[in-house]
């Protein structure tokens, strides 16, 4: 899953270095810098790549201080549903 969030990040920002250069400990708004457009894009190829639906009322912004700690909500979210 870490993977697919790196890829899913590399494809949003048009820059595929990303995938080789981000860690699961790589702060996904304050690192990537995702603006407001590119965050809901990210949200909605995340829905996608994984097939599930997310309830944005649940995401909170310490879910994204880390792709490791986003991939773990997505996987709680996963068995949620």
């Amino acid at each position: 899953m870490i993977e697919t969030i790196k890829k899913v990040i590399a494809k949003v920002t048009d820059d595929p270095v990303l995938v080789s250069t981000l860690s699961e400990d790589s702060d996904i708004i304050n690192e990537v810098g995702l603006d407001s457009l590119q965050m809901i894009d990210f949200m909605l190829q995340i829905e996608e790549e994984l097939d599930i639906e997310l309830d944005f009322d649940k995401i909170d912004i310490s879910h994204l201080h880390s792709i490791k700690s986003f991939a773990a909500f997505l996987s709680s979210h996963q068995n949620n549903n």
